[in-house]
Formats: C-alpha cells, sequence, structure tokens
C-alpha cells in the first residue's frame, strides 16, 4: 500500500460521512417536501456542498503524484476536507422533525456555514499549494474567482439576510464552482 492510498482511506471517510449526510437529509426532504418548510438557497447550498466534495475528491487523486509526504500536509489536508465535512453538517440537522422550517434552519446557522466558507478561502489554496506553487498557477483563473467568491460572498452573506441575496448567492457560487472545475482540465490516469 502506498502512502497515498493510506492517507486517501482518511480523507475518504471523512468525505464519505459529509456526503452521505447530505443525500440522506436530501432524502428525507424529497420524502417529505410538503411536511418541511424549505427554502431554495438552502437546497442549492445543499447541491453546492455535495459538488464541492465531488470536485475535491476528484481533486484529491493529484496527490497519487506525491512521492513523500510531511505531517503538515496531511493536516493542511484534513482541515480542508474536515471543514467541508462542517459545512455538510451545518446544513441539516442530523433528525428533521416534521413541519421542521430549514429556511429558519439555515439562518439560524447562517454564521457559522458563512465563517467556514470564508475561511475555506485561506485554507483550500494552502492545500492546493501541497503540490506545489505551480500547481496553483495551473488551476486557473477560475479556481482564484471561485476563491474570491467563497471570501467575498461569505463576508457579505454574513450581513445580509435578504432571502433574494442568499438565492442570488448560492447560485453564483455554483456557477463559478461548475466554471472552475469545467476548466480546470485533470484526467485521471494521466
Amino acid at each position: 500500500m502506498s502512502d497515498f492510498e493510506y492517507l486517501s482511506v482518511l480523507i475518504a471517510i471523512i468525505v464519505g460521512i459529509g456526503f452521505a449526510h447530505l443525500l440522506l437529509s436530501l432524502g428525507r426532504v424529497m420524502g417529505e417536501v410538503r411536511a418541511l418548510k424549505v427554502e431554495p438557497y438552502h437546497l442549492i447550498w445543499t447541491v453546492n456542498v455535495l459538488l464541492m466534495m465531488v470536485a475535491f475528491w476528484w481533486w484529491a487523486i493529484s496527490l497519487r503524484e506525491l512521492e513523500e509526504w510531511v505531517f503538515l500536509q496531511l493536516v493542511f489536508l484534513l482541515f480542508d476536507v474536515s471543514l467541508w465535512c462542517l459545512l455538510a453538517a451545518i446544513l441539516f440537522p442530523v433528525n428533521i422533525p416534521e413541519g421542521y422550517d430549514l429556511g429558519e434552519h439555515f439562518e439560524r446557522k447562517r454564521r457559522s456555514f458563512f465563517s467556514i466558507l470564508i475561511l475555506l478561502a485561506f485554507a483550500d489554496p494552502l492545500t492546493a499549494s501541497i503540490l506545489g506553487t505551480e500547481h496553483l498557477v495551473e488551476l486557473g483563473w477560475g479556481y482564484w474567482h471561485w476563491m474570491l467568491t467563497c471570501l467575498i460572498g461569505g463576508l457579505l452573506a454574513l450581513r445580509f439576510t435578504s432571502r433574494a441575496f442568499h438565492l442570488g448567492f448560492s447560485l453564483y457560487w455554483c456557477m463559478s464552482l461548475i466554471t472552475f472545475s469545467v476548466s480546470w482540465q485533470y484526467s485521471v490516469g494521466t
């Protein structure tokens, strides 16, 4: 077993926990859609975090190129992936009672959610730099635009409570992530 294979097990567990929580929560929402109060931006953020976890998992494959690992690299990587898992955990309570207002839940958790998103604007580039500073350049403009979206949009989202703002920001963030993901042409097996 290579170092990458050994370390990727822990990464897979953390990503899997967050992914499973969101999928199970979405399943409950779909099964009880009439009994729950749901805001569109809450569902969009759920899809956003799911997409990001897939993008992170896809990017993590590139870590197999590292022949030597140091503990600090592992700490950065685990910190980054744990933040995504925390975002997933914040989006839905473990148990969703009938009649639960998910929009109100998101509003109560909004500061925590967007504070973590802001933190990710700093943590994610540190994690990406594990592959070297040239890798940060290879990620391209879409990555840096998306990181600025996390930072600036997150700061604005802490300030504004408007439904229209949160709907617009969640959609813009999604488009930024998709633009970055499509522009970054990493292929498995290269």
